[in-house]
Protein backbone atom coordinates (compact mmCIF):
# COMPACT_ATOMS: atom_id res chain seq x y z
CA UNK A 1 0.00 0.00 0.00
CA UNK A 2 1.08 3.48 -0.68
CA UNK A 3 1.87 6.04 1.83
CA UNK A 4 2.55 9.15 -0.23
CA UNK A 5 6.22 11.30 -0.39
CA UNK A 6 9.42 10.45 1.01
CA UNK A 7 11.56 13.90 0.98
CA UNK A 8 14.99 13.55 1.70
CA UNK A 9 18.00 16.19 1.52
CA UNK A 10 21.23 15.08 -0.17
CA UNK A 11 24.31 16.36 1.04
CA UNK A 12 25.92 17.06 -2.80
CA UNK A 13 24.15 17.82 -6.05
CA UNK A 14 27.01 15.33 -7.67
CA UNK A 15 23.61 13.13 -10.09
CA UNK A 16 26.44 10.16 -10.26
CA UNK A 17 26.83 10.21 -6.07
CA UNK A 18 23.06 10.66 -5.85
CA UNK A 19 21.99 7.43 -8.17
CA UNK A 20 24.97 5.15 -6.35
CA UNK A 21 23.65 6.04 -3.04
CA UNK A 22 19.82 5.64 -4.19
CA UNK A 23 20.75 2.10 -6.38
CA UNK A 24 23.20 0.68 -3.47
CA UNK A 25 19.63 1.13 -1.24
CA UNK A 26 17.44 -0.86 -4.20
CA UNK A 27 15.87 2.12 -4.39
CA UNK A 28 13.19 2.21 -7.59
CA UNK A 29 14.61 4.93 -9.41
CA UNK A 30 11.59 5.90 -11.80
CA UNK A 31 9.68 7.20 -8.36
CA UNK A 32 12.87 9.26 -7.74
CA UNK A 33 12.37 13.17 -8.54
CA UNK A 34 15.37 15.40 -7.67
CA UNK A 35 15.84 18.86 -7.28
CA UNK A 36 19.32 20.48 -7.35
CA UNK A 37 20.99 23.54 -9.19
CA UNK A 38 22.55 21.20 -11.16
CA UNK A 39 22.81 21.67 -14.82
CA UNK A 40 20.98 19.37 -17.01
CA UNK A 41 23.58 18.69 -19.39
CA UNK A 42 25.67 17.42 -16.66
CA UNK A 43 22.48 14.78 -15.32
CA UNK A 44 21.78 13.50 -19.02
CA UNK A 45 23.68 9.86 -18.04
CA UNK A 46 21.58 9.45 -15.17
CA UNK A 47 18.27 7.05 -14.53
CA UNK A 48 17.35 9.51 -12.58
CA UNK A 49 14.71 12.12 -13.16
CA UNK A 50 16.22 15.87 -12.56
CA UNK A 51 14.45 19.34 -11.92
CA UNK A 52 16.96 21.90 -12.58
CA UNK A 53 15.65 24.76 -10.81
CA UNK A 54 17.96 27.26 -12.53
CA UNK A 55 16.10 26.26 -15.54
CA UNK A 56 12.78 26.90 -13.94
CA UNK A 57 13.49 30.52 -12.63
CA UNK A 58 15.20 31.44 -15.81
CA UNK A 59 12.01 30.83 -17.65
CA UNK A 60 9.80 32.11 -14.42
CA UNK A 61 9.01 36.01 -14.97
CA UNK A 62 7.71 37.66 -11.97
CA UNK A 63 7.29 41.26 -13.79
CA UNK A 64 3.82 40.72 -14.59
CA UNK A 65 2.94 39.78 -11.14
CA UNK A 66 5.16 42.60 -9.45
CA UNK A 67 2.76 44.92 -10.85
CA UNK A 68 -0.58 43.37 -11.24
CA UNK A 69 -3.62 44.85 -8.91
CA UNK A 70 -0.68 47.99 -7.88
CA UNK A 71 -3.00 50.82 -10.36
CA UNK A 72 0.59 51.06 -12.34
CA UNK A 73 -0.37 52.02 -16.30
CA UNK A 74 -0.99 49.17 -18.34
CA UNK A 75 -2.65 46.82 -15.32
CA UNK A 76 -6.08 47.52 -16.48
CA UNK A 77 -5.49 49.71 -19.80
CA UNK A 78 -6.29 52.86 -18.32
CA UNK A 79 -4.55 56.35 -17.96
CA UNK A 80 -4.09 56.58 -14.36
CA UNK A 81 -1.42 58.13 -13.07
CA UNK A 82 0.92 56.66 -10.09
CA UNK A 83 0.18 58.57 -6.81
CA UNK A 84 -2.10 61.18 -8.60
CA UNK A 85 -5.78 59.87 -7.91
CA UNK A 86 -5.01 57.58 -5.07
CA UNK A 87 -2.26 56.07 -3.10
CA UNK A 88 0.36 54.84 -5.18
CA UNK A 89 2.36 51.68 -4.14
CA UNK A 90 5.52 52.27 -2.07
CA UNK A 91 8.95 50.70 -3.05
CA UNK A 92 8.41 48.37 -0.67
CA UNK A 93 5.41 47.15 -2.52
CA UNK A 94 8.14 45.79 -5.26
CA UNK A 95 10.78 44.57 -3.33
CA UNK A 96 10.24 40.74 -3.19
CA UNK A 97 12.60 39.54 0.23
CA UNK A 98 11.18 35.73 0.13
CA UNK A 99 13.08 32.90 -1.37
CA UNK A 100 11.49 31.57 -4.18
CA UNK A 101 9.82 28.01 -3.23
CA UNK A 102 11.08 24.82 -5.60
CA UNK A 103 8.27 22.64 -3.93
CA UNK A 104 4.74 24.02 -4.39
CA UNK A 105 3.63 20.93 -6.57
CA UNK A 106 4.31 18.41 -3.74
CA UNK A 107 2.63 18.11 -0.44
CA UNK A 108 4.83 19.32 1.94
CA UNK A 109 3.71 21.50 4.79
CA UNK A 110 4.81 25.56 4.53
CA UNK A 111 7.21 25.37 7.59
CA UNK A 112 9.10 23.03 6.24
CA UNK A 113 9.56 23.47 2.80
CA UNK A 114 11.81 26.69 3.59
CA UNK A 115 14.32 23.85 4.90
CA UNK A 116 14.00 22.00 1.46
CA UNK A 117 14.49 25.39 -0.05
CA UNK A 118 17.60 26.07 1.74
CA UNK A 119 19.31 23.44 0.65
CA UNK A 120 18.65 23.90 -2.65
CA UNK A 121 19.84 27.31 -2.37
CA UNK A 122 23.39 25.70 -0.97
CA UNK A 123 24.08 23.64 -3.61
CA UNK A 124 22.22 20.45 -2.41
CA UNK A 125 19.92 18.55 -3.92
CA UNK A 126 16.64 17.49 -2.89
CA UNK A 127 14.94 13.71 -3.20
CA UNK A 128 11.61 13.43 -4.00
CA UNK A 129 10.30 9.93 -4.06
CA UNK A 130 6.46 9.71 -5.00
CA UNK A 131 3.82 6.07 -4.13
CA UNK A 132 6.53 5.52 -1.17
CA UNK A 133 6.03 2.48 0.67
CA UNK A 134 7.25 1.90 4.55
CA UNK A 135 10.95 1.36 3.83
CA UNK A 136 11.57 4.09 1.06
CA UNK A 137 11.98 6.79 4.38
CA UNK A 138 14.68 4.32 6.16
CA UNK A 139 16.52 3.57 2.64
CA UNK A 140 16.80 7.13 2.01
CA UNK A 141 18.28 7.40 5.36
CA UNK A 142 20.79 4.45 4.80
CA UNK A 143 21.88 6.00 1.64
CA UNK A 144 22.57 9.44 3.23
CA UNK A 145 20.02 11.24 2.90
CA UNK A 146 19.11 14.21 5.85
CA UNK A 147 15.72 15.34 7.52
CA UNK A 148 14.09 12.75 5.40
CA UNK A 149 9.98 13.15 5.99
CA UNK A 150 7.22 11.69 4.45
CA UNK A 151 3.88 12.94 3.60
Amino acid sequence: MSQGLVVGIFPGADPTAIEQALTGQQIDLTKVKVVSRQRAEQQDDSALHFMDVEEAMESNSFSDDMTKGMGIMGDSGGTDVPGMSSRGPSLSSFSHTARPSYFGAWPIPDDEVDNFNGAIDEGRAVVLYSDADGDVAAKFKAAGLRNVRQY
